[in-house]
């Protein structure tokens, strides 16, 4: 009888025991990376400031990605384009047995201001990307869905009595509903003095909020071969950056990951229109 009592006794203090050491642990990579990425894009111009864009995009190893891209612009007058599109984003690097894996769906919603003074053209675009993926995720960790802000300016110069022109642009991109609501909870709980959980590194008082994903400078040149078609060729410093969640299913440890992501970039695009 005294075995079975400390047999049950030790069984009711092992959940608690594994419980107790669920912590929040922190830690940080590091990735620098050269790729190439390669568009064609067809624009045809419809009446009433109107026009349909279709876009192939290709990116060279790591990324492995195509985007195949449907868009409509609408200029009510000459200083406001908005854009509306559609994207289908296949992933390389995810294999192919699996199509909720490597298929994954993108639309934008963007409306750029933009001025014409003397050779130059400047522009602000500002807009929502919506990212959907296809397989199943812990809704603790990732979403269905993210929503991203995007925000770019924009300078093109024309050198005079040339088909040339220089472009130079900024953009950055924030989150806009990063999963941080379980997160943040366990730290709250941590907060008021709850035993069942540890904060490792410098996490006591934290809170985690949306943040700033992308920074992308770039610059190059455009050549306008004719009213119908123009070359740009650009190099874009892509910084990137992504926290992890990762929650152990056993011991409900919590693992955040910050993921910086340094990309060097060649974009050649190709565009034909009329």
């Amino acid at each position: 009888m005294k075995l079975r009592e400390s047999i049950l006794i030790l069984m009711a203090f092992v959940p608690s025991f594994i419980f107790a050491q669920a912590a929040i642990i922190e830690k940080d990579t590091s990735i620098v990376t050269p790729e190439a990425h390669f568009f064609a894009t067809f624009v045809k111009s419809f009446d009433h400031g109107i026009s349909l864009t279709f876009e192939e995009e290709i990116r060279s190893a790591p990324s492995h990605r195509s985007h195949t891209t449907v868009g409509l612009t609408y200029a009510p007058i000459q200083y406001v384009n908005i854009y509306a599109a559609y994207t289908l984003k296949l992933y390389g690097d995810q294999g192919w047995s699996d199509v909720n894996k490597y298929l994954r769906h993108r639309a934008n919603f963007l409306i750029t201001g933009q001025v014409k003074l003397g050779q130059w053209n400047l522009s602000l675009r500002e807009g929502v990307m919506l990212d959907a993926r296809c397989d199943e995720v812990d809704k603790r960790e990732k979403n269905q869905v993210d929503f991203t802000l995007r925000s770019r300016l924009q300078a093109v110069y024309a050198i005079p009595e040339t088909p040339l022109s220089i472009v130079g642009k900024f953009e950055i991109l924030n989150t806009l509903n990063a999963p941080v609501d379980y997160v943040n909870e366990a730290i709250r709980r941590e907060a008021k003095g709850a035993e069942t959980l540890s904060l490792q590194g410098e996490l006591e008082g934290a809170s985690y909020g949306q943040y700033i994903s992308e920074l992308r400078p770039e610059a190059g040149v455009q050549w306008k071969i004719n009213k119908q078609n123009s070359l740009t060729l650009t190099y874009r410093y892509n910084y990137l950056y992504d926290r992890g969640i990762s929650i152990d299913d056993i011991t409900e440890n919590i693992t955040i990951t910050n993921k910086y992501t340094t990309k060097h970039l060649i974009l050649l695009a190709y565009k034909f229109g009329w």
